[in-house]
């Protein structure tokens, strides 16, 4: 027992430290990002297409229409073509083709999609779009942004002067980042894609990903990539490795902006991760083989590609870490009369354990020479937030209790995206696509409820109440067997999982409402 328990959680660690380290490699590139030049506008305005996918919006759909026809206007109603993509099923229909009929009468070119079913989701919904649409540039907009009115003024020149242009992603802002504690703390760690994983990739020269909101896309890059296919839920990440594949560039421009909302409850960001989670590990599983085997891929692509897709596997590592710690600690393999080091890494609950045993001194070994590399790299996505901070001007002593709720996030949500990555990796199913709900406007901390979408319980509350029971245990077994550096360990999970199971009790729908 003693050495499967070495032997999995220095696997385990060595995986987080090479995801904890590629933290250091993003910043120093992040810091040497420069963003293309801006060509010359000729005054050559092409033409393009602007599309809006939607399902079941009513609260934004007004806000999104207006703000796609102060673009338009800017750049010339008659070179764009705004088609909203209707799957609704709500009133959400009535309300857009109110708006629409406001603003034919205003001469823009503006029509709707409607499909018989809503089959492929927001990809089978873009894909037919795309055979409807005669304009080789298209930008795309979720319901909850407000783009800028600039917006295809400053992405379409770069199309004029590179052919192998592809996409141009914009960095997303938040709207609602003050409405409450969940929503600070989700949009840090946004900030911290945005500002760090994707600036950093884009200095390194490695591969890029569209977000799904807030780009410009070439319609023939697209359908040379295949394109839009729904067999991941990550049609954006899945689409923009594919055309990089072909040869198609990913331009990232960090100073142009796009507000958009962020979910400001929890059972809706649980969503939201979950779909992310799902769907990139389901586009790992698709594109990593193809990648990594591709001779004209380079090594560092080739790595940063792999760490990238794979990312949402830190949950199922995570969750793993708390198994063995507890474990550990439950049959009494850890003693607390050893080294202080013992269980200072969420993987080594296990590892330092009484005896003299050749695997005992072994392990003693290893781990006190890969200790200070640990550390390094435990750090490392805090590093992230503060840098993410200083270029925001926010003071990291006023944003503790915002990184305090983030570290809560992602512990909290460690079991749910390990469902989902269960399902990417071990099955073959296509899945729903589950929208995010929005909500627009809120302003009284409480306003969420009073509105429609809301996120019904589902039984996953019953995993996380078990390992939070758990966890309780062992840390009441520590304590009274003076075991106290494992709760270093345990305090974050049990802390993250009531957190989460708390919140998700308190602001989820009843299934008989």
């Amino acid at each position: 027992m003693q050495v499967v328990f070495f032997i999995s959680s220095l696997l385990i660690t060595l995986l987080f430290f090479i995801y904890g380290f590629n933290h250091y490699y993003l910043l120093y590139n992040a810091r040497r990002y420069q963003a293309p030049d801006l060509p010359d506008d000729p005054g050559t305005r092409l033409l393009v297409s602007i599309h809006l996918p939607v399902y079941n919006e009513r609260y934004v759909i007004r806000r999104l229409i207006e703000s796609c026809t102060v673009m338009a206007e800017a750049y010339g109603i008659g070179k764009v073509n705004i088609m909203i993509l209707d799957d609704s099923d709500d009133d959400t229909c009535l309300e857009i083709d109110r708006v629409v009929d406001e603003y034919l009468r205003k001469d823009f070119r503006i029509e709707i999609l409607r499909r018989e079913d809503r089959s492929g989701f927001k990809a089978g919904a873009l894909q037919a779009a795309l055979e409807n649409t005669k304009e080789e540039f298209i930008a795309i907009f979720d319901a909850d942004f407000i783009p800028p009115a600039d917006f295809l003024i400053r992405t379409i020149p770069y199309f004029l002067k590179n052919e192998n242009l592809g996409i141009i992603q914009s960095r997303w802002t938040h709207i609602n980042r003050d409405y409450n504690f969940l929503t600070k703390a989700i949009a840090l760690g946004i900030d911290v894609h945005f500002l760090v994983e994707q600036t950093g990739r884009y200095a390194a020269g490695c591969f890029q990903n569209f977000n799904g909101s807030g780009g410009l896309l070439k319609k023939s890059a697209i359908l040379q990539a295949g394109g839009w296919q729904a067999d991941t839920l990550a049609e954006d990440l899945d689409l923009s490795y594919r055309m990089q594949l072909q040869g198609y560039q990913v331009i990232y421009l960090k100073d142009l902006l796009c507000p958009g909302e962020v979910p400001p409850t929890i059972p809706s960001f649980k969503k939201q991760q979950a779909r992310w989670a799902c769907g990139s590990l389901r586009t790992a599983r698709k594109i990593l083989p193809g990648l990594l085997s591709d001779p004209g891929v380079g090594k560092k692509q080739r790595s940063q590609s792999f760490i990238h897709l794979t990312g949402y596997i830190l949950h199922p590592l995570m969750v793993l870490s708390f198994i063995l710690t507890s474990l550990a600690t439950l049959t009494g393999l850890n003693d607390p009369a050893v080294t202080r080091l013992n269980n200072v890494f969420p993987v080594q609950g296990s590892l330092f354990m009484a005896g003299s045993t050749p695997i005992i001194t072994l392990q003693n070994m290893v781990w006190v020479i890969l200790f200070p590399l640990i550390i390094f790299c435990m750090v490392a996505p805090w590093m992230s937030c503060l840098s993410t901070l200083k270029a925001q001007n926010f003071s990291p002593a006023r944003n503790l209790a915002t990184l305090f709720v983030l570290l809560l996030l992602g512990f909290g949500l460690s079991l749910s995206n390990t469902r989902e990555a269960g399902k990417a990796l071990l099955t073959d199913r296509i899945w729903e696509f589950n929208r995010t709900p929005k909500y627009a406007d809120l302003k009284n901390k409480q306003d969420w409820r009073k509105k429609e979408y809301q996120v019904s319980m589902d039984l996953l509350w019953i995993v996380e109440l078990l390992f939070l029971l758990a966890g309780l245990v062992t840390i009441w077994i520590a304590i009274r067997s003076s075991n106290f550096p494992v709760l270093l360990v345990l305090l974050p999970f049990v802390l993250g999982y009531a957190f989460i199971l708390l919140f998700t009790l308190m602001q989820s729908r009843r299934p008989n409402v």
